[in-house]
């Protein structure tokens, strides 16, 4: 495992590059993100899919988490998007809002039925700022977000945890020191125009609400 130190929040252009370099080659990498530390793979890459699960001994039937760059490469997620969803994440993506949606079954068939163990679907989201929205932004396809812990124990916020975790599982790793954990998204679901709450968060329920009624009308 390569190990770099992030100093001042700052890391430079050249190692961005080579993050998104390692993803496309079917890596595994470890980043800051939202005051956690998250594993990061190609989620169209079934064997870097499954690399990243077996590395965390994933618990069966934990929820999973996408992230893509811009609402533009939902279709590579899915291809079934609710027009209140869709104005949903016009409105709030870049940002803590997490989408269910079904999964796109032009993605390779292992890695869907590994990803909607929990509830049959896959969250979605455009990640706010930081280091892991310029990685997202490189690669530019969808990447399988994970927080860096095994099964459900804790630890995703320590490095030294991170590195005893996960030493010769990962290929690339971003020290930025022990992590203060933010905000939890907010998790909904949109079926029919209509908004399920699944998990609060950051973005509250008359928000959503909000965009919802004036996109219905």
């Amino acid at each position: 495992m390569e190990i770099v130190k992030m100093k001042a929040g700052e890391i430079t252009g050249d190692t961005v590059t080579h993050l998104s370099n390692i993803l496309e080659d079917g890596g595994v990498i470890c980043l800051p993100c939202n005051g956690k530390y998250r594993l990061l793979a190609d989620v169209t890459n079934q064997d870097a899919v499954m690399r990243l699960m077996q590395s965390k001994r994933r618990v069966k039937k934990a929820p999973s988490l996408v992230f893509i760059d811009h609402y533009s490469k939902l279709h590579l997620v899915t291809n079934r998007v609710d027009p209140v969803a869709s104005a949903l994440m016009k409105s709030f993506w870049p940002g803590p809002l997490t989408i269910l949606f079904d999964a796109n079954p032009d993605l390779p068939r292992k890695v869907v039925k590994e990803l909607t163990k929990a509830n049959g679907r896959i969250g979605v989201r455009v990640p706010q700022s930081g280091l892991c929205r310029q990685v997202v932004e490189a690669f530019g396809g969808p990447v399988l977000v994970s927080s860096a812990n095994r099964g459900r124990r804790a630890g995703a916020t320590s490095p030294a945890q991170v590195r005893q975790n996960f030493l010769g599982r990962i290929d690339y790793f971003v020290d930025a020191g022990d992590l203060t954990q933010g905000p939890k998204s907010t998790v909904i679901d949109v079926e029919n125009n209509g908004i399920e709450m699944v998990r609060e968060g950051a973005v509250s329920a008359e928000k959503l609400d909000e965009v919802a009624r004036s996109a219905a009308n």
